[in-house]
């Protein structure tokens, strides 16, 4: 006979799944809820050098809704917004590539774009900055096609700071998109030629929906991490570009200009800023998921009724009358 799950053994196994998601758990509140917990305090309830104030205060925040921090988060937006363009420009040829390769040539690419997250930030830094140097190669390079002017500089420049961002970030959008293409189904790209689609309508209107979800993630993992970097404008940003977000936020903590509350304030703003685009993210999937799943049994109901109304039992496969 077959035995029946009594109460003690489902209490036993939801007590294993405690203690199997514990650890993970305690990690989670250590090194993520309480920190949160102490900038949320920090931004309400210290004064300028950390300490506690004598009350409740938003004085931080009144500070921040500025049109000095307006400008400051814009042209952050606006870096963050190109790199992350950019990045799905450039990696999505690559990610196709690496996806419709075979065998040895498939992990050679696969270890090539992984191969930056093998080295710190730093170092790709201090090498571009030998690229992009006044002297340079490069440089003289372009002085020397004419491409620009001997006074223009390459580094300490915007363009400079943006090209970083790209370098850096762009295994972030490679990966999820090489895993999106991995699972295209290629023939209906040769479905919709045997229809009498072009090459651009077949990509644009086949491939780049049946890969959404991948471009999706490739924004979001470029977009988060570019929005709390502050490293590569600080080191390769020049006057009036090496004062992002992210920067400001490093300024008033490490530097002798300390203001804790209003640090903590854009902390916090800047939590809500990446958790803004994530939260979009999931309403969607799950909209796409309720979605498929309402068509999917509407497609069941239709051929159910069409098996009905030819004599046949869906259940047998033969006719009803057989």
């Amino acid at each position: 006979m077959k035995q029946k799950r009594g109460p003690s053994r489902i209490g036993t196994s939801q007590l294993h799944e405690l203690l199997l998601t514990f650890p993970s758990l305690l990690m989670l509140v250590v090194l993520v809820g309480i920190p949160t917990l102490i900038v949320v305090f920090n931004a309400f309830c210290a004064d300028a050098r950390g300490g506690c104030a004598e009350g409740f205060s938003l004085e931080a925040f009144r500070e921040i809704f500025t049109l000095y921090y307006a400008q400051i988060t814009l042209e952050t937006l606006v870096y963050t917004v190109l790199t992350s363009f950019f990045s799905i420009l450039i990696g999505l040829p690559v990610a196709y590539t690496i996806a419709r390769s075979r065998g040895r040539m498939r992990l050679l690419l696969l270890l090539l774009v992984f191969i930056p997250f093998w080295t710190n930030m730093v170092v790709h830094i201090a090498a571009w900055k030998i690229v992009l140097h006044p002297d340079g190669f490069l440089r003289n390079a372009l002085v020397f096609l004419n491409l620009i002017d001997e006074k223009q500089l390459l580094w300490n420049t915007p363009l400079a700071v943006l090209t970083l961002f790209i370098y850096v970030f762009l295994p972030f959008a490679i990966i999820p998109l090489y895993a999106s293409i991995e699972k295209f189904d290629f023939r209906l790209i040769e479905s919709a030629r045997d229809l009498g689609a072009t090459s651009w309508q077949a990509f644009s209107r086949v491939f780049l929906p049946g890969i959404r979800n991948g471009i999706y993630s490739a924004a979001m993992l470029v977009f988060v991490p570019v929005f709390g970097c502050y490293i590569i404008p600080q080191l390769v940003g020049g006057p009036g570009c090496d004062v992002l977000y992210a920067n400001k936020i490093y300024q008033f903590t490490s530097t002798q200009s300390r203001n804790i509350p209003t640090a903590a304030a854009l902390s916090l703003f800047l939590l809500l800023a990446m958790l803004i685009p994530w939260i979009l993210y999931r309403i969607h999937l799950i909209r796409q998921a309720r979605t498929e799943g309402s068509l999917r049994s509407v497609s069941e109901s239709e051929t159910v009724s069409e098996l009905h109304s030819i004599g046949v039992s869906p259940a047998s496969g033969k006719e009803d009358g057989a």
